[in-house]
């Protein structure tokens, strides 16, 4: 029946929606708590048989707001909007994002190469599942396996923003600045875990740098000032230390390795977002809730 009747047709998606649709009827679902996660799955593919092509990078849902409130902020500082990259001698590609050089199954082309851990590579898709406290698939999508959760977030969330959410229950890898706006603004509480910073033994971490909203600089654990210096193009503003003044500084070997002696501190301008969601984080009751999403 899979193979001959129903293939290339959507009727295990309309199942799919029925039931969920008797289970709203029937009160069986809590929609206000959602807890999303992605699992990976090995494609019935032979890891040895593909292609390498070149690839059009899928742009980011996000992509176009940002680049304009890049160049808000840009001007706001007294600097030039950016350039389009693709402005000079460099004609877009057809998809109009990046390319990139990719493996392609030739028995199975839908799925991506994934790395699982260290050693093992294979062909898979990563299904991205969410559900209730009760355990009831809300939503899913089906996506190749070298994309990253963050990236097809958006496509689930579209399939399920307007079920009546209150509280979004993710991991760690869809902790990004535009998915905490994209909630956020939409009236949900993105719920986050703790994220161990990526510091460098033996260096201060980002927080141990103070920002001054009012300012709009750092203050570094010498109490130096690092000044605002560009937006670039992932959205993330620089502030810099002055050289001459880090140079005899007694931190400086836990501060930067610069030869110049600078330090340098990002600031996503989305940053506020991912502020808000640490203060959720620690609010009474979000850690045992979070600890649910495990189940």
């Amino acid at each position: 029946n899979y193979s001959r009747r129903f293939k290339d047709t959507d009727l295990f998606e309309q199942i799919f929606s029925h039931i969920l649709y008797e289970c709203y009827r029937f009160k069986l679902v809590d929609p206000r708590e959602v807890f999303v996660d992605a699992t990976h799955i090995k494609a019935r593919a032979n890891n040895k048989k593909y292609q390498k092509h070149k690839a059009q990078e899928e742009a980011l849902f996000f992509e176009d707001m940002l680049k304009k409130e890049i160049n808000l902020d840009r001007v706001e500082h007294g600097k030039k909007p950016l350039k389009d990259k693709d402005d000079d001698n460099n004609p877009p590609a057809s998809g109009g994002g990046k390319e990139k050089e990719i493996k392609q199954s030739t028995s199975d082309p839908d799925s991506g190469w994934f790395h699982k851990g260290e050693h093992k590579q294979v062909f898979a898709y990563s299904v991205q599942t969410a559900c209730d406290k009760h355990g009831w698939i809300l939503g899913y999508t089906i996506n190749p396996g070298n994309h990253h959760d963050s990236r097809t977030f958006k496509g689930l969330y579209d399939k399920i923003k307007d079920i009546g959410i209150e509280t979004l229950v993710v991991d760690a890898g869809y902790k990004t600045p535009a998915i905490a706006k994209l909630l956020i603004d939409d009236d949900i509480t993105p719920l986050f875990p703790y994220k161990r910073p990526m510091t460098k033994e033996g260096f201060f971490k980002k927080q141990e740098y103070v920002y001054d909203e009012y300012y709009d600089c750092y203050i570094c654990p010498n109490n130096k000032i690092l000044n605002y210096s560009t937006t670039n193009r992932e959205g993330y503003r620089e502030y810099k230390s002055c050289g001459i003044a880090c140079e005899s500084c007694p931190h400086l070997n836990q501060c930067t390795e610069s030869k110049e002696h600078v330090k340098v501190i990002t600031r996503h301008i989305w940053e506020p977002y991912m502020e808000m969601c640490e203060d959720i984080r620690h609010t009474l009751g979000m850690s045992d809730l979070y600890k649910k999403r495990k189940e």
